[in-house]
């Protein structure tokens, strides 16, 4: 019913291959004899947003469109034809008639080109170079099937990732723990980028402008995690106009506003407005007409609600799950070398029952990251940015609450009179404040001990210091850095909860990145490094961190080699093949929980030593053309040295994982996408014969693996085009094939049987299948002014 209403609102008055809206007015001949004047703008069909370098070509005479899509074009009196081109932009052939000394001012519309772009996309410098990272934007961020919308869920599609579950966000980089993968914004850490079950990103998602994945070869100036990491860079507001969005799904309702502050004015024109006001008695200028180039400052505001909970209480009446959040963003320039950023965001997701006033899970954050960039000599850069955070963590009755203080200093300077080289040096200070409350109690399963360990009063000062050279010669890219990192706890003794101790770690990580250009087609890349990363859970919680430094740090040695290959502008081909040595990391063991002798957290998160290794595949299509997406594949290995059991396959061992995703374009109305996944499961333990489980764990653990897993997303989207803006309606479905995804297998009929990590269990030689069986359907409207 909803559809039909949207096709009933189409106009369709105006044709795709032409849509132009015209206005037309005559004015005082201009002062040239056996001349007449066209002029006017070029903007968007379906937006506000002027074309810039926009062609008007005609028989004698051509012109091009300024930065605000204004043109003035001198012609003879009489008929004739102007073809009008832009990049990105559908041709548009217009004819016109001009008389003796006539002006006439034109507005024409451009359709987007089907091949082009329908995304706004803001082009920022790249200062960086060897880096090994995947970068994604526009579509490939916005319109992948099975992700909402989403840029972050994109992330699970690429090669090296795989994810906890189909419809959970957490993801698992080459074989280690979720836990080791870090989400950075702006260069700020936020403790997570989803809300809790099936909801959205945490950031709206046309606030994101591109999104960084790092498997390996993260610069020096992102650290602190031992396996991937996840960068979003937001956009700042346009300054040439006010700019929105709005959507509206089943499950939630959003929307982002843009507003340029602060216009530079022409004071003569604002005098002569002024005195056209009074001739005319209105008392109204056009203050608009004589701005001088774009606004110095801008104000993003952006935010989500869910309403999830009312369509939940039609399935499950005492099932209560809700959550919001919202970002703002204000940018401004002080004087011609600095620009000032402000940048608040907020999260907070409730999980629980109706009947109960205390939820089963409770997640919030918050930051305040306000930055200042200085405009050094010679095309240096210097940032300063002070971070304020707070993260709140409740699981029944249990609280942590995290205060954050976070001090930065970034300085980018060239070296040399070649300007081929550039250092950058930095400090990166962290202060976390903990205070926590339990209502659980020792006899309940947990020691005072443990409890004291994670939710005790405590203040953690991390400092990291950090440099690097990016050097650029000939056909190589060279990035050597360094970086250090000192981490000191003063809090509780476990042992004595009256008594405070001091513990500390250090950690330094060299790391260099090298490409090298072997053809005009062919880029080799290669980097290693070492990353440490503080003691953490195997699933990230927020305000649970920095926990027991007596464990020592995390730590992974890696290093990758691949390449690069361009084929016929079309296609993009990587591969790369890695391997790295894993230490003191954090994992779950199941000896403990499958005795029932769980006591302490030592009994849950053990210290284990692996390697991860495999080779990664993937062949991307390049922009500009109707389709978009790729093929990844993944071959790999994870294992651990366990303390108890040996050497054995890891829980977060996958082998195969298979990604495909395609969309395509029709028309600037219609487009289409699939998304096909495949893994193989992960392994568990069979006990053999008699054995107990805790014998099974130290003689065969993980010697069985959990079905494989085939699933089919699929997303279609009908744009509407009017005058100056454009409503979208998407339809994303979540495993259409309606498969079921077997995340544990279970004893059959023994209560010893128990769950670790993802599908790591103890089981005899029948698996007890524990899965789902869903299809997720998300309907929704998107409109853009």
């Amino acid at each position: 019913m909803v559809l039909a209403l949207l096709l009933a609102l189409a106009p369709a008055s105006v044709p795709a291959s032409a849509s132009n809206e015209t206005a037309e007015a005559t004015t005082v001949a201009p002062a040239r004899l056996g001349r007449a004047r066209l002029r006017g703008r070029v903007m968007a069909y379906g937006s506000r947003d002027p074309v810039a370098g926009a062609r008007l070509l005609g028989d004698d005479n051509s012109t091009e469109t300024d930065k605000t899509g204004h043109f003035e074009l001198w012609l003879p009196p009489g008929e004739h034809k102007l073809l009008i081109r832009a990049a990105g932009f559908q041709d548009l052939s217009v004819s016109i008639k001009l008389e003796d000394r006539q002006d006439l001012v034109y507005e024409y519309r451009l359709a987007p080109d089907v091949a082009g772009n329908p995304y706004r996309t803001v082009v920022r410098q790249q200062r960086e170079v060897a880096v090994s990272s995947t970068t994604l934007r526009d579509e490939e961020i916005r319109a992948v099937p099975g992700t909402f919308g989403d840029p972050f869920r994109v992330v699970g599609s690429l090669p090296g990732v795989s994810q906890l579950a189909g419809f959970l966000p957490y993801v698992v980089v080459r074989g280690a723990a979720p836990g080791n993968t870090g989400y950075y914004l702006d260069g700020v850490r936020v403790p997570i980028l989803f809300h809790v079950a099936l909801g959205p990103s945490v950031i709206h998602p046309y606030f994101i402008d591109q999104v960084d994945f790092y498997a390996s070869g993260a610069p020096v100036r992102l650290g602190r995690y031992a396996s991937g990491i996840i960068e979003g860079r937001t956009r700042a507001a346009r300054r040439d106009r006010a700019y929105g969005e709005f959507d509206i799904r089943l499950t939630d309702a959003g929307g982002l506003v843009e507003i340029p502050l602060n216009y530079k004015h022409d004071r003569s024109c604002l005098a002569e407005q002024r005195k056209k006001a009074r001739s005319k008695r209105t008392g109204r200028i056009k203050r608009e007409d004589c701005r001088r180039g774009p606004a110095r400052g801008s104000l993003t505001l952006a935010g989500r609600y869910s309403y999830t909970a009312g369509v939940l209480t039609l399935v499950q009446a005492n099932l209560k799950l809700r959550f919001w959040d919202y970002q703002a963003r204000f940018d401004h320039a002080l004087g011609k070398r600095a620009t000032y950023t402000a940048f608040a965001l907020g999260s907070f997701d409730e999980l629980g029952e109706k009947s109960n006033p205390t939820p089963f899970v409770r997640f919030e954050f918050y930051r305040l990251v306000q930055k200042i960039r200085h405009e050094l000599p010679r095309g240096g850069v210097a940032t300063y940015s002070l971070g304020l955070g707070l993260d709140r963590t409740g699981v029944s009755r249990t609280r942590s609450n995290e205060w954050l203080i976070a001090p930065r200093v970034d300085v980018r300077v060239p070296v040399g009179e070649s300007g081929n080289a550039e250092l950058g040096v930095g400090i990166d200070q962290e202060v976390q404040i903990f205070r926590g409350t339990t209502g659980a109690t020792a006899g309940e399963g947990w020691q005072l001990e443990s409890l004291t360990q994670l939710f005790s009063d405590r203040v953690v000062s991390a400092t990291g210091l950090y440099a690097e050279l990016l050097w650029r010669k000939g056909r190589f890219d060279i990035r050597p850095g360094v970086r250090g990192d000192l981490y000191t706890q003063v809090g509780h003794s476990p042992v004595l909860p009256q008594a405070r101790t001091l513990t500390h770690a250090f950690g330094i990580d060299p790391r260099i990145l090298v490409r090298e250009k072997v053809g005009e087609r062919w880029t080799l890349r290669q980097n290693i490094g070492v990353y440490h990363q503080p003691p953490s859970f195997p699933v990230p919680v927020p305000g649970l961190e920095s926990f027991g430094f007596e464990r020592g740090l995390q730590r992974n040695i890696q290093g990758s080699a691949g390449y690069e290959l361009v084929l016929g502008n079309k296609l993009a081909i990587t591969q790369d093949v890695y391997l790295g040595r894993l230490s003191n990391l954090q994992d779950y063991d199941l000896a403990s929980l499958s005795s029932g002798k769980l006591q302490e957290i030592d009994d849950v998160v053990i210290s284990a030593k692996g390697w991860s290794y495999g080779i990664e595949t993937m062949a991307r299509l390049l922009p500009g053309q109707r389709a978009y997406g790729w093929a990844a594949y993944t071959l790999s290995r994870s294992t651990r040295e366990y303390e108890y059991g040996g050497r054995a396959p890891s829980s977060w061992d996958q082998r195969h994982i298979v990604n495909v995703v395609l969309g395509y374009r029709i028309s600037d109305r219609w487009s289409f996408g699939g998304r096909l996944h495949f893994h193989s499961g992960r392994p568990y333990t069979v006990q053999i014969g008699d054995q107990t489980a805790s014998e099974a764990l130290l003689y065969n653990r993980n010697n069985r693996r959990l079905p494989a897993y085939f699933q089919l997303d699929l997303r279609a989207e009908r744009t509407w085009r009017f005058r100056s803006w454009s409503l979208h309606f998407v339809a994303d479905v979540l495993n259409s094939t309606y498969s079921s995804e077997v995340i544990a297998c279970v004893l059959q009929g023994n209560s010893d049987a128990a769950m670790s990590g993802a599908g790591s269990i103890v089981s005899n030689t029948t698996c007890g299948s524990r899965g789902l069986r869903y299809i997720l359907p998300s309907l929704g409207l998107r409109g853009a002014f």
